[in-house]
């Protein structure tokens, strides 16, 4: 790919996370979660057991932004964080009944938002765009 088209993307890919960030601002009964925070409890909801470490990794963020994320989320009560029992460096996360109310009430507001980014796609497109992401997702 050219300089030039690589230089599309890139600006194409930021202009649509910008478009979300600014969609994604759910309100719950318990207070607002950011959109990193909601993929976080929608990964360990997932995932249950699911390390720190691994969160890190999948999200490619720095340990400590990960860290203040998540206990931030214990916090709000939205994940229990438990201590490995032989290695006191290694926390596993599971969520509460409170995670699994928001991510039911939360699922429909998910959806219109996806929706409202992909309005212009037909169904053909959408298909093809669901195939690269997953194919490009790490």
């Amino acid at each position: 790919m050219s300089k030039l088209n690589t230089r599309n993307v890139c600006r194409y890919i930021y202009l649509l996370n910008a478009k979300i960030d600014h969609l994604a601002e759910f309100r719950t009964k318990y207070g607002t979660l950011s959109r990193e925070q909601l993929y976080i409890i929608e990964m360990v909801a997932e995932e249950p057991g699911i390390t720190q470490k691994t969160l890190i990794g999948r999200l490619k963020r720095e340990q400590t932004s990960i860290s203040r994320a998540v206990q931030k989320l214990v916090d709000q009560n939205y994940l229990i964080k438990r201590q490995h029992h032989d290695d006191m460096r290694a926390s596993y996360l599971e969520v509460t009944e409170q995670s699994r109310e928001t991510l039911e009430e939360l699922e429909e507001k998910i959806c219109e938002v996806t929706d409202d980014v992909l309005e212009k796609l037909d169904r053909d497109e959408k298909k093809a765009l669901t195939d690269i992401l997953e194919k490009i997702h790490i």
